[in-house]
């Protein structure tokens, strides 16, 4: 039998903080992963609306399906219609986003990140 008398409780300690870190780290992840995860969505739905007939589709239909995203991924706080800029040329369209959105990193402290998205695609026939 091993005496526990020369034993100090050191190894409990150090893995209880490092415990506390990973919680941290996860709770930050959990509070930030949902912003890029809404602004990768928003891109996507830019990528398949840039795509759409040039006919058919006028700039302000284009900016209502991709609001109907927007609301989707409650991103109405920090997207508005006007944020878009739409520029249809004869055989492609590009369309930009640009905005801010403050996110709780941890309790007490939030952050204010920056999205950006560009697509430029050709115009389907």
């Amino acid at each position: 039998m091993r005496d526990r008398t020369t034993e100090h409780g050191k190894g409990a300690l150090n893995s209880l903080i490092w415990l506390a870190a990973l919680g941290l780290v996860v709770y930050a992840a959990l509070n930030v992963g949902p912003a890029y995860i809404s602004h990768w969505n928003l891109t996507d739905k830019m990528n398949e609306v840039a795509r759409l007939p040039k006919g058919l589709n006028s700039d302000d239909r284009l900016r209502e399906l991709i609001m109907k995203t927007v609301r989707e991924e409650g991103l109405e706080t920090w997207v508005k219609p006007q944020t878009f800029q739409i520029h249809t040329a004869e055989s492609s369209r590009r369309i930009n986003v640009d905005y801010d959105r403050e996110v709780k990193i941890m309790p007490g402290y939030t952050k204010i990140l920056h999205f950006s998205g560009q697509v430029d695609q050709p115009i389907a026939y």
